[in-house]
């Protein structure tokens, strides 16, 4: 049973990454993709941050997503799970990106590190 949920958890990161190549070499999601994601509750598989500041992600949030502000991630990337896909998510996608390059920089997959296109912008399932 943990062979076929783990393979299933796989195939749909995967397909819901979509090969997307849009930020210099980074995998990237649509917010379609991610409420999908999210809806599946694959949080055994992959971990979901919010790279924004402690205010913003009080003003509206992804269900799932665990916030770790950008400059602690890039200050210390081991608190990123290297054993799980990680989907990263902030307000435009910028910042998003700039962890990404910097935890494939320190190492981390970058089949295993895919960011929200547009960010809590585009995505709609924000809970205020």
């Amino acid at each position: 049973m943990m062979k076929w949920l783990t393979a299933l958890t796989m195939l749909l990161v995967l397909s819901a990454c979509g090969g997307e190549e849009d930020l210099d070499g980074v995998l990237t999601i649509s917010s379609d993709e991610l409420q999908t994601q999210v809806e599946a509750g694959l949080e055994e598989t992959v971990q979901y941050v919010d790279v924004r500041e402690p205010d913003e992600f009080a003003e509206a949030a992804v269900p799932g997503f665990e916030n770790i502000p950008m400059d602690d991630v890039i200050e210390n990337p081991s608190i990123i799970d290297e054993e799980r896909d990680v989907v990263i998510l902030c307000q435009t996608q910028n910042r998003s990106a700039e962890v990404a390059e910097s935890l494939i920089e320190a190492g981390f997959d970058e089949e295993r590190v895919i960011v929200v296109e547009g960010g809590i912008s585009d995505y709609e399932g924000a809970k205020e």
